[in-house]
């Protein structure tokens, strides 16, 4: 088996590389091949196994908005793959992830948002914070589908061929949104909602341990296995 990592790191997010990296080869699939897809605007020495894309920053929304975009520049590296996987520049894996654990009979992977999982607002009652504005290619239907769980989009990806799918499909949709003037509420997070919540059968939901928010530690009753690392003062970074 052969993964592809994807990192998006253009500006300042280019520096949790190192860290983000070390971590992955540690304890993330440590017995299973690893390509590491890095998309930035820096430059530096990499290594062996990372394969750099140029990309320019984008401003706020874009740069996540546009994530789908930026990482098909490498499609035909991950179609040399089984999985791809995409982690935030800011999130560093903390614990052993094993291969058992990691592959399902699912093709798609999300992982639930932990202040969804706390209840915290707005969580706490229907919309949340899913998209609401009908004319977005990102709104769901509320009523018919009744979602259970939010994701975040921190976390996710899959077998490559379900994985190029979904991608090619939320390109269509966020270009579409764009034409007409439209920015889905949570940008790329918003638009994989409700791609998940379509194809719930086709996906396995990791628990908010995969998305451990450094900044809410005190609320936190579960294990962190990656770290949505905090802005200032982080315990993870040196």
């Amino acid at each position: 088996m052969k993964v592809a990592i994807t990192f998006i790191g253009t500006n300042k997010y280019l520096d949790f590389l190192p860290g983000y990296y070390e971590n992955i080869k540690e304890y993330f699939l440590p017995d299973t091949e690893k390509v590491f897809l890095v998309f930035t605007d820096g430059d530096g020495d990499f290594p062996d196994d990372v394969k750099v894309f140029e990309q320019e920053h984008l401003e706020w929304p874009y740069i996540t908005l546009k994530r789908f975009e930026i990482i098909n520049k490498a499609r035909e590296e991950i179609k040399d793959c089984d999985y791809l996987v995409f982690i935030d520049a800011d999130a560093l894996v903390v614990d052993k992830i094993t291969e058992e654990e990691f592959i399902t009979d699912k093709p798609l992977f999300g992982v639930h948002h932990p202040c969804h999982f706390l209840k915290m607002q707005p969580h706490d009652k229907l919309p949340g914070a899913f998209e609401t504005n009908k004319n977005s290619n990102a709104a769901l239907d509320l009523e018919k589908y009744q979602p259970q769980v939010y994701y975040q989009g921190c976390f996710w990806g899959g077998k490559v061929p379900e994985v190029c799918a979904m991608i090619d499909e939320l390109i269509y949709r966020t270009n579409d949104d764009l034409k007409r003037n439209i920015v889905a509420v949570w940008h790329d997070e918003s638009h994989i909602n409700r791609y998940f919540i379509e194809n719930q059968d086709q996906v396995h939901t990791f628990g908010s341990e995969f998305a451990y928010p450094e900044v809410f530690d005190d609320y936190c009753d579960f294990k962190p296995r990656i770290v949505h690392l905090a802005k200032d003062n982080s315990k993870y970074q040196v």
